[in-house]
């Protein structure tokens, strides 16, 4: 005949992981199964998490996790489970009620000194992360204060003496805007890696098109860079290589504008990588680029890439009632998905950690909206009734139509128009314009 304690236990090792968080006061963050949050104990961003479909929980931070709800709560609680009173308090968190007569239960001196040890825990990771929130504000307001100075130091693309950001957009297939939201700066420096005395390494320097990030209430929070070169056809940007940190250490030498190409074997092992000749400084966030017109027009058309909208602007002869912008990226023009609406990719495979090879997995249509914060993604006021989204057809087509339809649903409103446009597969609206193919061949480069 089992005692009223031993069926005390047994009742708590049933029950489930679900159950027990919402007894323990944890958070379910509306991610379906998934549960990731700061730990209780740890603090961190996201350390912790549970999953009530696996009945599984996990603190990353403290390297400690499980399937049982008793071992949670001895984690989040500070229960020692190798005592019997430790044990028997982890059982009485989970089942919510008090432990049976008979059973050991920490003394008064004990649960105090516990909770006293918890207290002291939390305060010091709340400073932890307000001291953490403060470094990061510090960075993002520096980086914000560089952008602007990009900017400002900047002449307007339109009435500047240097041709290269008209000639860019017009070789691009671009029209060029009469407006001065777009810049050119002559000689801006690109920075890549480290020198021997750990300083950052200027690469490359050259005339280089800049774009604002502006804010809701038109603040400039950062700013888009594209360097220029006039000879480097199609694309009309420098090619330039970065040393990796593989490169490092096998000893080799940063790359410079002026030295000769990484051999291909050197690409293939890893020791160089091509490096983007688009760079953003600065935040943008809830923010986008202005390219053409008034924010305050109630018609917005843009795309994920300056030149994309740009190239559509010009075929539409620029339209006086419209206000044209570019997102940055597609992350910025429809925000985070719903974790539940994630999709297996009908053909993309990559191998897991076993080796075994799954389905890579493409976040869904459906938009995460969260409360609080800065803005998940750009922001499109209330007077907007038309919105033009402009999709890229060169990049990966499940990926990228997902996103669109997820920034279509984000920014949908009663009465507001949101037609999304796509170019031929394969290609883009400025390579259709320009009459060129749009992507750079390194092998084809190399027997020119």
């Amino acid at each position: 005949m089992t005692t009223p304690v031993e069926e005390f236990i047994e009742e708590a090792r049933a029950v489930t992981i679900d159950e027990a968080a919402e007894r323990l006061g944890l958070k379910f963050t509306g991610r379906r199964h998934e549960h990731p949050q700061p730990c209780p104990v740890c603090s961190g961003r996201d350390t912790f998490s549970f999953n009530t479909e696996k009945n599984k929980w996990n603190c990353r931070h403290g390297g400690v996790g499980g399937q049982d709800a008793i071992g949670m709560a001895a984690h989040i609680l500070e229960l020692d489970v190798r005592r019997r009173a430790g044990f028997l308090e982890a059982c009485s968190a989970v089942l919510g009620r008090d432990i049976p007569a008979g059973g050991e239960r920490e003394t008064d001196e004990e649960r105090a000194a516990r909770h006293a040890r918890l207290e002291e825990l939390r305060m010091r990771h709340y400073q932890e992360m307000a001291e953490r929130e403060a470094g990061q504000n510090a960075f993002r307001d520096r980086e914000r204060q560089k952008a602007q100075g990009i900017v400002r130091h900047a002449a307007a693309l339109r009435t500047s003496a240097m041709c290269e950001g008209r000639f860019y957009l017009q070789q691009r297939g671009c029209g060029v805007p009469d407006d001065e939201w777009l810049r050119i700066a002559p000689d801006l420096p690109y920075w890549h890696g480290t020198d021997d005395r750990g300083q950052p390494l200027e690469i490359y320097s050259g005339a280089a098109m800049v774009a604002p990030f502006i804010d809701p209430a038109g603040q400039v929070i950062g700013c888009h860079i594209t360097w220029i070169d006039l000879k480097a056809a199609p694309k009309f940007r420098p090619v330039l290589f970065g040393l990796t940190r593989k490169g490092v250490e096998a000893g080799r030498a940063p790359w410079r504008a002026g030295d000769r190409w990484p051999s291909r074997d050197d690409l293939d092992a890893e020791l160089y990588e091509p490096l983007a000749t688009k760079k953003m400084r600065g935040t943008k966030k809830g923010g986008l680029i202005p390219l053409a017109g008034a924010p305050s027009a109630r018609r917005w058309l843009g795309a994920e890439g300056i030149e994309n909208t740009l190239a559509f602007a010009r075929w539409e002869d620029f339209r006086p009632d419209t206000f044209y912008f570019a997102a940055g990226d597609l992350g910025n023009m429809a925000g985070p998905a719903d974790p539940s609406s994630r999709r297996a990719h009908p053909t993309l495979r990559k191998k897991d950690k076993n080796g075994r090879e799954r389905a890579v997995m493409v976040p869904g249509p459906v938009p995460l909206f969260r409360d609080g914060g800065e803005p998940d993604a750009m922001v499109v006021p209330d007077h907007v009734d038309e919105l033009v989204l402009i999709g890229d057809g060169d990049s990966e087509p499940v990926m990228t139509a997902s996103a669109m339809v997820r920034a279509k649903a984000r920014h949908a409103r009663p009465g507001r128009l949101v037609p999304i446009i796509m170019p031929r597969r394969g290609t883009d609206f400025a390579a259709m314009l320009a009459g060129h193919p749009s992507a750079f061949s390194y092998d084809d480069e190399v027997k020119a």
